[in-house]
């Protein structure tokens, strides 16, 4: 996920925490639980500034006889110091931390090592913080790595921040809430019973879509004094030396407005190496243009910025935009607060529309919005003010996965030999290009055939060279020559064929045997796939399977047969039009793909024409 946000709310969650929970019971494979748990937070004014006051107390418990480790940690950072940790007689390790996909992260983390044995069952680990700033305070999460059999959350807020509150999204049903007074103080206490431990798994939805957490609001008075916020931040040294001379090797050749911004944006994705950056204030200012220049790297802000900059030089009405990606499933407007957004893009007025850039894609074409944004709130820079903008969506055919095959039938050799194309817009574009650059230790040729062939390989390909891979066009086209072998069977004077090319990847039965999570496919999809058989004189069609269409809640299947003279065209077609499902509908989904696979496996049948 290209964001600016997306690591900085661990410095107040356990560092499990992004990956999907439900709420159940306890189970065998809980090896340690914890008992009790309670986290207090503090509200206190002074002067202008915000800061909050934590404590949190955990008690673990071994069950059964096999010697567990546990480790107790909390985050800190420039925003938040430590004033006590105690666990036993332990003494606490500090060290950084940076998460595998993140260039840099700033945030410390203290923790403590114990082994809970059948004569140390249990082990309290005592926490203190203060966050410095409560801006920084805008999401606390509940889940943890072990199930959790009771938990108490309270958050004190003085009268004179009244406008403060706190919001819990996907609550569990096993939560009472009680609200009193200490003083002139407002005291909310949250009791939570029977969480379940995460599990780690492939393909879980993002945290916030379906586990529970707390938001933090009121810090901003709205989404205007939200945006001004971070505009202030974004106010660093944005000169460039020569940059004259560099915007014109840049739009060399170019005639027109549309050229100028789709080459800028192009010579962004392939000379700045996309990073996450988050250390302190870096985590929301951005770094300056000719620094990400001269690293040739930078995170979502630093390369929007870069990008602005060169495209107001060409006199193009360019700003920063800040948006809360899918990831989120609150808008800006309701809470506005540092964790309603999460990325920043460049966005080019002055159109009808405005063109929204998101250079930490690197293949898709200037007039693509990522799926990520789409439909999205996003706070467009106006000055001192801002304008609250929906992203547009786009259609499913802005993102498609075409595979075409034009084959000739060889009876006598059992084979059938043609020609094949692989075309790939939006997304799928940007993941398939994404990938083979990542994976090109290996010959073009051979990564590129992999692509034109079916899951089993059980076709030959040969010749296979990409027709377009320009960055700036809306597709990418691989082509090749394929010989499959493997797909016709000859008996007595009728052909069996098999035309299913077998290239669904994202049409997969779900494995429910231990699932615990729900499933979220990697994107939303519009899938071709063609198979175009010219038959050879002297047979005629004996057999086409019958149509087959499904249309769920998650999108549409068909495959369809069609006879044109001599040429039977086979086509497929998958648009996945949702992608979380829920961990109950997965046998739905599960039906829906063998029925699918069913009438995709149904042969075509050719017959001999008798010789009168």
């Amino acid at each position: 996920m290209r964001s600016m946000f997306r690591y900085r709310v661990k410095l107040i969650a356990p560092v499990w925490w992004l990956t999907t929970a439900t709420l159940c019971a306890q189970t065998s494979e809980d090896k340690v639980v914890i008992t009790e748990a309670t986290d207090s937070y503090v509200f206190m004014l002074s002067g202008d500034n915000i800061t909050v006051k934590n404590q949190q107390e955990t008690t673990y418990e071994l069950l059964g006889n096999v010697n567990q480790t546990i480790q107790p940690h909390v985050f800190y950072g420039d925003d938040i110091t430590i004033d006590k940790a105690s666990c036993g007689k332990l003494k606490p390790t500090h060290r950084s931390y940076t998460p595998d996909d993140v260039f840099f992260d700033g945030t410390k983390v203290i923790c403590f090592n114990d082994v809970l044995t059948s004569k140390h069952r249990r082990q309290t680990a005592r926490f203190q913080r203060t966050f410095n700033d409560a801006r920084y305070l805008a999401r606390i999460a509940l889940t943890d790595m072990y199930f959790v059999r009771q938990k108490t959350v309270t958050f004190t807020i003085p009268q004179s921040l009244r406008g403060v509150r706190v919001v819990g999204v996907n609550m569990p049903e096993q939560v009472t809430i009680t609200a009193g007074q200490s003083g002139t103080d407002s005291v909310f206490t949250y009791t939570f019973t029977n969480m379940a431990a995460w599990r780690d798994e492939p393909f879980s939805p993002p945290y916030d879509l379906v586990n529970p957490c707390f938001l933090v609001v009121g810090i901003f008075k709205d989404y205007t004094d939200l945006y001004r916020w971070g505009h202030q931040l974004e106010q660093v040294d944005t000169e460039i030396e020569n940059i004259d001379s560099l915007i014109g090797k840049i739009t060399e050749g170019c005639t027109t407005d549309e050229e100028r911004i789709a080459n800028t944006y192009q010579w962004v994705q392939q000379n700045i190496r996309y990073v996450a950056y988050e250390a302190g204030i870096a985590a929301y200012q951005p770094d300056q243009p000719t620094e990400v220049l001269r690293k040739r790297y930078g995170d979502c802000k630093g390369m929007s910025l870069l990008l602005k900059t060169l495209l107001k030089a060409q006199g193009f009405d360019a700003r920063l935009v800040t948006v809360g990606t899918a990831r989120l499933p609150y808008n800006i407007s309701d809470y506005p607060s540092l964790a309603s957004t999460n990325h920043t893009i460049c966005a080019v007025m002055g159109q009808e529309q405005p063109l929204f850039l998101d250079a930490t894609f690197h293949y898709i074409p200037a007039d693509y919005v990522p799926q990520h944004i789409q439909g999205r709130q996003a706070m467009v820079e106006d000055g001192d003010d801002c304008q609250l903008v929906t992203i547009p969506k786009m259609t499913a055919s802005a993102s498609v996965d075409s595979l075409c095959y034009e084959y000739q039938l060889d009876v006598s050799k059992r084979l059938l030999h043609g020609r094949v194309t692989r075309s790939l817009l939006g997304e799928m574009k940007e993941f398939f290009m994404t990938g083979y650059e990542r994976g090109r230790q290996e010959s073009n040729e051979k990564l590129l055939a992999s692509a034109l062939n079916d899951n089993d390989h059980n076709s030959k390909i040969t010749e296979a060279a990409w027709a377009d891979n320009d960055r700036r066009h809306k597709m990418a086209v691989i082509t090749g020559s394929a010989d499959n072998d493997h797909a016709v069977i000859a008996s007595g004077n009728k052909v069996y064929v098999e035309l299913n090319p077998h290239n669904n990847p994202y049409v997969v039965r779900i494995d429910t045997t231990r699932r615990q999570n729900d499933f979220y496919m990697p994107l939303l999809y519009n899938m071709v796939r063609e198979v175009r058989l010219q038959m050879p004189q002297g047979y005629e069609v004996d057999h086409l399977p019958k149509d087959f269409m499904l249309t769920n809640e998650y999108g549409r299947l068909s495959r369809v047969y069609e006879q044109y003279d001599s040429c039977i065209v086979m086509r497929q077609r998958v648009i996945l039009d949702k992608r979380h499902i829920p961990r109950p509908d997965i046998p739905t989904w599960n039906d829906a793909v063998g029925r699918w696979t069913d009438a995709c496996n149904e042969q075509v049948i050719l017959k001999q024409i008798e010789q009168s």
